[in-house]
């Protein structure tokens, strides 16, 4: 009999331990089962009778202590919606065959989540679930999630990022951070994402410990994460790694975050770390929960779980922030980059894909468990890379807005334009100067177009050095990833062409 209290409370006493090591009650309304997952299970057992609303709580207990927590609110959500749509309080096989029919094309897989669950719950031996529930469910072939579509379609908006796309974040990141726009944590932690493809919750459980840098047989240097593993449902907090090779120039990025990780913690919780404590720290810290820390042994219990570590959730919130403070734009819709880490995923499998790679390379590279996600990156192998002249390389260029810097009428009017050294020369003539005070190893002038301290002269070269990045790209295309290099960089000179020629009209016009 369903209870008409909708604040009636299920009496199942004891307290339980999440897989992440998080003690939750099963009689509350919400289960924080890690630092990331909060589930309302008070919202499912509210619409089921008693005995079935108890079970229901008993089974999700076993969910929570031995799968992801992930996993358990998703089977909280589905289990939701199969009520709300249904409008049940029991479970039967005339409700599963109605909920089915109210589902659709690109919704069925729902029932495939809500099948396992229902199916344990009768394993378990708990009341509630009938022989006849599980041989139509048996009997069912379910249609999985669709997947991999806006990886297909290349989508603009929320698919693969292009070259210049992911070019553009990395720069402007870095760019955000000298304009103090951002923080040195903020670019440190787009810059993981973006360079590793690896999920939010992976790079929230990195720790100093980490970061990690050997050297291989032919006594050479080589930079590592080693990354923890998400998304195996069985799998401990920090349970298994995969050493992922990463730059030295991002590996240089994380040492220092590394550095600034450990002192931020020690500030607020007031005292010094012992060096084994100290390589056990997030690498992205949540500094409000570390404060709440006051002895060593505080902190070595809280750092058997996810408890100081950032949510997941602030690192996708990051991307974003930097994408929208540095102004990013995508030559394809010409507005905002639209920022995820799953474009960022996206991303990496379509540049494998592109270069050759199978299905099993490349879901190593994603740090999947199976190859069976992996296949849509090769069925349709995207081609980025097209035919890029001069004409193209012009009108796409406001979209780029690839150019950073600021375009001065003469050498005279550009800052350090007294200074012999600071200028940009293509073939010995001067096309710009360098605002920078400080040492740059750049290979002048390719990388000055999209640095935000290249002041450009308005009677400079620009077209030489278009054309012979024309040329070049002309020259390499049969190899695509290298030909499209410079793509940004071409945008980037043919903005400055364009705001040339504007200039000029003016200053004509008085």
């Amino acid at each position: 009999m369903k209870s008409k209290d909708k604040n009636r409370i299920i009496m199942i006493r004891q307290e339980s331990l999440s897989k992440a090591g998080y003690l939750f009650h099963p009689n509350n309304e919400y289960w924080q089962l890690d630092k990331n997952t909060k589930i309302p299970v008070g919202s499912v057992y509210r619409l089921l009778d008693d005995l079935i609303a108890e079970n229901y709580l008993n089974v999700l207990v076993y969910y929570a202590s031995n799968l992801s927590a992930s996993h358990t609110r998703n089977i909280n959500e589905r289990f939701l919606h199969m009520l709300k749509t249904t409008g049940v309080s029991i479970i039967t096989d005339s409700a599963l065959i109605n909920y089915r029919a109210a589902l659709t094309k690109n919704t069925e897989w729902y029932l495939g989540t809500i099948r396992g669950f229902l199916k344990k719950w009768h394993e378990l031996g708990y009341a509630g679930i009938s022989d006849n529930v599980i041989d139509l469910l048996d009997g069912w072939t379910i249609k999985g999630n669709i997947k991999g579509d806006v990886i297909k379609r290349l989508d603009p908006v929320s698919g693969p990022l292009s070259d210049i796309e992911l070019q553009a974040f990395n720069e402007g990141a870095v760019q955000a951070y000298e304009k103090n726009a951002i923080s040195f944590t903020d670019m440190a932690l787009g810059l993981s994402i973006s360079n590793t493809g690896r999920r939010p919750i992976q790079i929230s459980h990195l720790r100093l410990k980490d970061v990690l840098k050997g050297s291989n047989k032919k006594d050479e240097s080589i930079y590592l994460l080693n990354m923890p593993r998400a998304k195996q449902r069985a799998t401990e907090f920090r349970g298994q790694f995969k050493q992922f090779a990463i730059t030295q120039e991002l590996w240089s990025i994380l040492s220092a975050q590394a550095v600034h990780a450990a002192q931020s913690v020690e500030k607020v919780i007031g005292f010094k770390l012992q060096e084994m404590d100290r390589l056990e720290l997030p690498l992205f810290p949540d500094l409000d929960a570390s404060s709440k820390i006051k002895s060593p042994q505080k902190l070595r219990d809280a750092l058997k779980t996810d408890l100081l570590h950032i949510q997941s959730v602030k690192i996708s919130e990051t991307c974003k922030f930097i994408a929208d403070v540095a102004e990013i734009h995508s030559e394809r819709t010409g507005q905002l980059l639209n920022i995820s880490s799953n474009r960022f995923r996206y991303t990496i499998g379509t540049r494998a894909a592109r270069e050759g790679f199978g299905e099993m390379v490349i879901a190593e590279l994603l740090d999947h468990s199976d190859t069976q996600n992996a296949g849509v990156y090769i069925k349709n192998i995207p081609e980025h890379v097209e035919k890029l002249d001069q004409a193209v390389g012009h009108y796409l260029a406001p979209y780029a807005q690839a150019f950073a810097g600021v375009l001065v009428d003469s050498e005279s009017h550009a800052k350090r334009g007294n200074d012999l050294n600071s200028r940009v020369k293509v073939d010995g003539d001067g096309i710009g100067t360098c605002g920078n005070y400080g040492v740059c190893g750049a290979n002048v002038p390719i990388p000055c177009y999209t640095c935000m301290h290249f002041q450009p002269w308005l009677d400079g070269q620009h077209e030489i050095v278009y054309n012979e990045l024309i040329a070049e790209r002309e020259r390499l295309f049969g190899d695509m990833q290298i030909a499209a290099v410079n793509d940004r960089t071409i945008f980037a000179v043919a903005d400055v062409i364009q705001r040339c020629a504007t200039r000029r009209e003016e200053l004509a016009n008085g």
